[in-house]
C-alpha cells in the first residue's frame, strides 16, 4: 500500500541534461548516453508519485544513462496528475511534533494533502495506469527498442509495474518480451507473495529494512521466493536489503545526511550494475 513516506523527501540540486519530446503519445524526458556513444540499451524509468518532471527523477535518469551508456526514457505515465512536490512542505508540517504554535498549521496542511493525494490515487490506480504503461512499452519495443535490450526501473508507485512487466505475460508485435530485465527500489502497492511468485524475467529489488510501504516481513518473503526461483528454475533475481534505509531513499533522500546519501548511492550502483550485466547479454 502507499504510505506517508510516498509524499515526503528532499529536493536534489542539479540541472538535468536531457530533453523533452512526445514519444508514443506521452511527454517524455529523454537522457542520452555520453556523447558519440551509441546506446547499449534502453531503460524505461517508471517514477514515484512525484512524476516525470520531478527534478530528482530526471537527475537519476541522467545518472543511469551515463552509468550504462544507455538511452533512458522517463514518460509522463500519469498524464499530468502526479503529486505536486509542494506537498513535501505539508507533510513536514504534519509529521512535526505538535506544539501550541504549529497545531493550527496542521489543519490546512492535512486538507491540502488529502486534496492532492486522494485524486492521485484514483487517477493512477492500477486499472488506469497498467494499460497506459503496457501500450507505451509495446510501441517502444516495436520501434526504438526493436534491436536493443530493454530494462525497466521503477520507484515507489512505479515499482509495482516493474514487477508486472517482469511477469513476461505479454509479447510485442515482433515476438519479443516487452523488457529484458527490471530493477525497482522501494516498490509500493505490491501483493506479496503473488507479485513475487509471478516474476519470470531478471528482477532486482533494492529496499530498506524500515519501509512502511513494504514491511520487512514481506521483503524477507520476497527474498525467499526469489532465492527459491534461482535454485529451482535457474532464475536470476535478487533482493538487496539496505539497513537503516526508509521508503524513498533511492530518489528523495536528504542530500545533507551522510547515511541518506550512501543509501541512495547503493541503490544507484545496484541498478547500474544490474542493467550493465543484462544489457551485455543482448535482447531476447
Amino acid at each position: 500500500m502507499a504510505c506517508r513516506e510516498c509524499i515526503t523527501g528532499s529536493l536534489h540540486e542539479g540541472t538535468p541534461t536531457g530533453r523533452v519530446e512526445t514519444v508514443h503519445g506521452l511527454l517524455t524526458y529523454i537522457s542520452e548516453p555520453p556523447s558519440d556513444q551509441p546506446p547499449k540499451g534502453i531503460i524505461i524509468f517508471i517514477p514515484d508519485a512525484v512524476g516525470w518532471d520531478f527534478v530528482n527523477n530526471r537527475l537519476l535518469a541522467d545518472k543511469y544513462a551515463k552509468g550504462t551508456n544507455s538511452r533512458v526514457y522517463l514518460p509522463d505515465f500519469m498524464n499530468g496528475t502526479a503529486i505536486a512536490q509542494e506537498l513535501f512542505a505539508s507533510m513536514d508540517i504534519l509529521l512535526t511534533k505538535s506544539t501550541w504554535t504549529n497545531t493550527l498549521m496542521k489543519v490546512p496542511a492535512f486538507f491540502q494533502t488529502l486534496y492532492h493525494f486522494i485524486p492521485f490515487i484514483i487517477r493512477n490506480r492500477q486499472s488506469v495506469a497498467e494499460p497506459i504503461i503496457s501500450t507505451w512499452t509495446h510501441a517502444l519495443r516495436a520501434n526504438e527498442a526493436s534491436s536493443l535490450p530493454v530494462g525497466a526501473a521503477g520507484f515507489c508507485w512505479g515499482g509495482k509495474y516493474v514487477f508486472l512487466l517482469c511477469r513476461d505475460s505479454e509479447k510485442a508485435a515482433n515476438g519479443k518480451s516487452l523488457i529484458d530485465c527490471g530493477f525497482t527500489a522501494h516498490p509500493s502497492n505490491l501483493v506479496i507473495p503473488a507479485d513475487a511468485e509471478a516474476v519470470k524475467l531478471p528482477c532486482s529489488v533494492s529496499v530498506g529494512d524500515i519501509d512502511l510501504a513494504l514491511p520487512l516481513a514481506q521483503v524477507t518473503q520476497t527474498k525467499e521466493i526469489f532465492e527459491k526461483k534461482n535454485r529451482d528454475e535457474g532464475a536470476k533475481h535478487e533482493v538487496v536489503i539496505i539497513p537503516g534505509a526508509t521508503h524513498g531513499f533511492a530518489v528523495r533522500g536528504n542530500p545533507y545526511e551522510e547515511k541518506a546519501i550512501e543509501h541512495g548511492r547503493q541503490a544507484e550502483t545496484q541498478a547500474i550494475d544490474w542493467f550493465n550485466k543484462w544489457f551485455a547479454k543482448g535482447t531476447s
